[in-house]
């Protein structure tokens, strides 16, 4: 009996860690968790137990093939025994609890989190639904949503090119620039000089408290998921080609030198401005800088950020008599590619051209 009853606490066991396999695996789906509380720890007791369950039902297991490969006298297989009502019983009773537990899991966590507007709703709908704060959050406490990133992306084996000093320049006033604020997409052929580029970088994400490392934009928990990429056309003193803001040294680190008026149009569905200006402003976002600390409120978070740094791209370009214009139409995939990122940790949001009016 004792054999037996080891037995039926092992298949019990298997039954509870398979289903909570299969109910974290699909919330780890849902919520785009990468781990879930004990989940591996749930995998690995799953394949003990399997282990266990054969050692125990070894000679039935051997006894079965021998049979099935024709050992037997006759080609026979015994009478096969009936499955006690007992037996029978308590795995009905497992298999409806375990259902139970998860229906309860399924039906009432998740669509509260994914079912709150409306039906009609695309998916950037239901994630504003999902996101929204005062939900019930049980899963929080045990979701895994990853550590701290480092604050600033770097290339250490790129070729880092200092820029000028941002702060000797006085253009229009705050409320002048406001005013005069439009989307310029036409361009004249003259070229940005590098005080400029500097001042645009500055105004961007430039460091404006070097005791607390506060930037020019406004930044959910001062965590900067973003980072800033600029396809030079035509800037004096550097050659065309993808260079990285590095933002703790107010630099530009050389990534790739080519001519990109072609690829960058191409990643931009053909909106000509990206092939007409001086540079071009590519903004991307670490997400897991953001995400660690704020879940599922990150994205709404990391894409105001963009927004920000956007607008005070515009707003220097225009102080200094340049025109600007953002770009929120491009090929997602072309675009990452161009810039050398998996589109996942980390991708393009945000396109801004910039150049002198004609």
């Amino acid at each position: 009996m004792i054999r037996k009853d080891l037995d039926y606490l092992v298949i019990a066991a298997m039954l509870v860690s398979g289903l909570y396999l299969a109910i974290t695996g699909l919330l780890m789906g849902l919520f785009a968790s990468r781990q879930f509380f004990l989940h591996s720890y749930a995998g690995y007791a799953s394949a003990a137990l399997t282990g266990l369950h054969l050692a125990l039902n070894w000679r039935r297991i051997m006894a079965y093939l021998r049979n099935r490969l024709g050992n037997r006298p006759g080609g026979e297989l015994p009478t096969r025994k009936q499955p006690s009502p007992t037996l029978t019983g308590r795995r009905a009773l497992l298999t409806s609890t375990g259902a139970a537990i998860g229906g309860f899991i399924l039906g009432r966590v998740i669509p509260t989190r994914w079912s709150a507007g409306s039906p009609r709703g695309d998916m950037g709908t239901l994630y504003h639904q999902w996101s929204k704060p005062g939900y019930p959050m049980p899963l929080d406490a045990i979701l895994d949503w990853g550590a701290s990133p480092q604050t600033y992306k770097i290339y250490p084996e790129a070729e880092q090119i200092a820029l000028p000093d941002p702060h000797d320049y006085q253009g229009l006033s705050l409320e002048e620039a406001i005013q005069k604020r439009r989307s310029i997409r036409d361009y004249a052929p003259q070229p940005l000089s590098l005080e400029e580029l500097s001042r645009l970088l500055y105004a961007a994400q430039g460091i404006t408290d070097q005791r607390r490392a506060f930037r020019a934009a406004p930044s959910a928990g001062a965590l900067y998921p973003i980072e800033t990429y600029t396809i030079v056309h035509d800037v004096v003193g550097l050659q065309p080609g993808l260079y990285h803001y590095a933002v703790a040294d107010h630099a530009l680190e050389q990534l790739q030198i080519k001519n990109l008026r072609k690829e960058i149009m191409i990643a931009g569905i053909a909106q000509e401005m990206l092939g007409q200006a001086q540079a071009c402003f590519v903004l991307s976002a670490v997400f897991q800088r953001t995400r660690w600390k704020y879940r599922e409120r990150a994205y709404r978070y990391v894409l105001l950020e963009a927004g920000h740094i956007g607008q005070n791209l515009y707003l220097a370009a225009t102080s200094m008599g340049m025109g600007a214009c953002a770009a929120g139409a491009f090929l997602d995939d072309e675009l990452n590619k161009l810039l050398g990122l998996d589109g996942e940790d980390e991708a393009a949001l945000y396109m801004l051209s910039v150049g002198k009016r004609k």
